[in-house]
Formats: structure tokens, C-alpha cells, sequence
């Protein structure tokens, strides 16, 4: 008898997943979400919008098996792109977006019309800098910058402050909910040198320091020769520490050149083995000062081994401190 029960329960199980909720609880299939979305874009559009990434969209916070997540995008500019949910058994008769609230009344063409108006942004922007960045590509998080020549760190600085106050101009528009990073692209270092994040305060963006790109010409050469110094600097005084995958890269605003790599160390000594307490066992920052175009290292120094027991703003003043006072300009 249990045999059978367990038999049965499987089978329902398997017809839950193949449906994919579909007959189960009643939600339109996938086939016919997909026919709805195209006879309601070919009817307001005139077939301009095209669709991808249709996903069934039902969980505890819907309770709607009609609900569908979709990647909608212009054919001719797919630069002009939004993602939303939508019921797609009401499409056609009401294109209201549920995942809204009632109150802001948000339909399908909003957002489309918020997508060209990005858009038509981001363009003018691209082109108040086309004199002095010939390349510069927008994406969800992140923009290249692409000088295709090599600046000198005083010209650099400049051009990326007035791109920044050209972004915060039009703040509302570009604001897609990420915080933007630039990443600097030059002649020597054409696939990235110079991430620069981006923060939010006050409805406005402004540069944190700024970190070397994993990108930038010679980077693993320079990871080996930095990893190879520190292993060697903590095997006798430290020899329970071990280098772990994380590390940042801060690199010196006045010279584009040196750097400080400042190493997250794991305490080998730290067991967690599930039967106690679990313990941080990433206690050691250690910082190496190094220069990018010589590949010639300072020094180095162990900044705290006891780095699991300060908060993330603790540790940042602390680095931040420390290489600002061995002459890494971070501001």
C-alpha cells in the first residue's frame, strides 16, 4: 500500500513539473502567453517590439499562474529594452502591469516610453563627449569608457568628473536601480585598466576609489608576482595564514601607476566543522604597494589579524587610511 502511495505521489509530482503549473492551477501555457504578447505588440506596435526570456512568474507573493516575466526590446534599436511582468491572459484587453501598485497605474507603454526616453539620453550624453571618449558604451551596470589613447592621470581625472556631473544632470532618466561603475579603457590597456564604482547619495552619483580592472594588461603576471611576495613575507611570522580569492586593488589617482593590493587572509587554525559556533576565519588584511608599469614592489605590511571582528565600514576607513597616508590618492 505504501508503495502505491509513494508511486502515486511521484507521478503527481512529475505531471507538476512537466505542465509547469499550467493545468494544475489553471494559468495560461507558455505557447499561449507567447501568441498573446505577439498580438498585442503587432496590434500597438505595429510588430516594432519584439520579445525574449519568457519565464512563468508564479510564486507566494502572486499566487497568478498567468503571471509572465518578459524581456521586451525594439528590432531595430535593441539599446531600447525594459523588463516586466505581466498577466498575459489580460494583455490584450488591459495592459495595467499587476506588479505595481494600484496607485502609480503603471502600464505597458510606460515603460516603453521610459525605455526611449533612456535611451535618447544616453545617446545625448555619448554625444556631449564624442570630442574626447570615441567610445562610450552603456550597459545594465556599467560604463566603458574607451579613450583609445592614453591619458595622463590630471586629464583623466577631469574628463571623469565632468562625465559624472553629465550623468547627474539627467539623474531620474539614467537611474535604472544599480549603482553604475565606469570602467576606463586605454590604448595600453585596451580591454580595461581603471574601474571607477559609482555611488547614490542624494539623487546624485559620485566616484569611489578607484581599483585596478582584472582586465588591465599584465594583471595575472602581476597577481602571481603579488601573491608570490606575500606568501613568502607571512611563512615564517604568520605561517597560518593563507591568501584567499579576494583581494582590492586601489590604485593612485595622481599617477595612474602605483597601487596598493591589499590581500584578504584566511586563519587556517579556524575549523568550523558544524558542531560549534561558526567562527569568521578570514581574519588578516595585508596590503602590498606596488608600481603597474615597472611591476616593482615597496613593501608590504600585515594592516589587522583581527579583521572578522570590525564592521565593513571599519575596514574600509582603515584601508583607506593606511594607503592614503603611504601616498595612494583615493580622492
Amino acid at each position: 500500500m505504501k508503495i502505491i502511495i509513494i508511486t502515486g505521489v511521484c507521478l503527481l509530482i512529475v505531471l507538476f513539473f512537466a505542465t509547469g503549473c499550467t493545468r494544475l492551477f489553471g494559468g495560461v501555457s507558455k505557447g499561449k502567453a507567447s501568441a498573446n504578447i505577439e498580438t498585442y505588440l503587432q496590434r500597438e506596435y505595429n510588430g516594432k517590439l519584439a520579445f525574449s526570456h519568457l519565464t512563468r512568474f508564479f510564486n507566494a507573493a502572486t499566487m497568478d499562474p498567468n503571471m509572465y516575466g518578459v524581456l521586451i526590446y525594439n528590432k531595430e534599436i535593441p539599446e531600447i529594452e525594459f523588463y516586466t511582468h505581466l498577466n498575459v491572459k489580460h494583455i490584450l484587453v488591459n495592459d495595467t502591469l499587476p506588479m505595481y501598485a494600484k496607485s502609480d497605474s503603471k502600464t505597458f507603454n510606460d515603460l516603453y516610453k521610459n525605455a526611449v526616453e533612456q535611451y535618447e539620453t544616453r545617446q545625448a550624453v555619448i554625444a556631449d563627449f564624442k570630442n574626447e571618449i570615441p567610445e562610450i558604451t552603456f550597459s545594465t551596470e556599467e560604463i566603458d569608457l574607451n579613450f583609445n589613447r592614453d591619458l595622463e592621470p590630471s586629464e583623466l581625472e577631469d574628463v571623469v568628473t565632468r562625465f559624472i556631473d553629465r550623468l547627474n544632470q539627467s539623474f531620474e532618466t539614467l537611474n535604472t536601480g544599480y549603482q553604475f561603475r565606469l570602467l576606463i579603457k586605454m590604448a595600453s590597456h585596451p580591454d580595461g585598466f581603471i574601474i571607477i564604482p559609482l555611488d547614490i547619495k542624494d539623487s546624485k552619483r559620485f566616484q569611489k576609489p578607484m581599483v585596478l580592472s582584472v582586465k588591465a594588461a599584465g594583471f595575472e603576471s602581476l597577481k602571481a608576482m603579488i601573491l608570490n611576495n606575500i606568501h613568502a613575507k607571512l611563512e615564517k611570522p604568520y605561517p597560518y595564514f593563507k591568501a584567499t580569492e579576494y583581494s582590492k586593488i586601489y590604485m593612485d589617482k595622481s599617477t595612474l601607476s602605483r597601487g596598493a593590493w591589499v590581500q584578504y587572509l584566511e586563519d587556517k587554525r579556524i575549523v568550523n566543522d558544524g558542531k560549534g559556533k561558526w567562527k569568521n576565519p578570514q581574519t588578516g588584511l595585508y596590503v602590498v604597494y606596488f608600481d603597474l608599469d615597472t611591476k616593482f614592489i615597496y613593501r608590504g605590511e600585515l594592516l589587522t589579524n583581527e579583521n572578522d571582528s570590525t564592521s565593513y565600514r571599519e575596514e574600509l576607513r582603515k584601508i583607506i587610511g593606511t594607503i592614503e597616508a603611504e601616498g595612494i590618492r583615493t580622492k
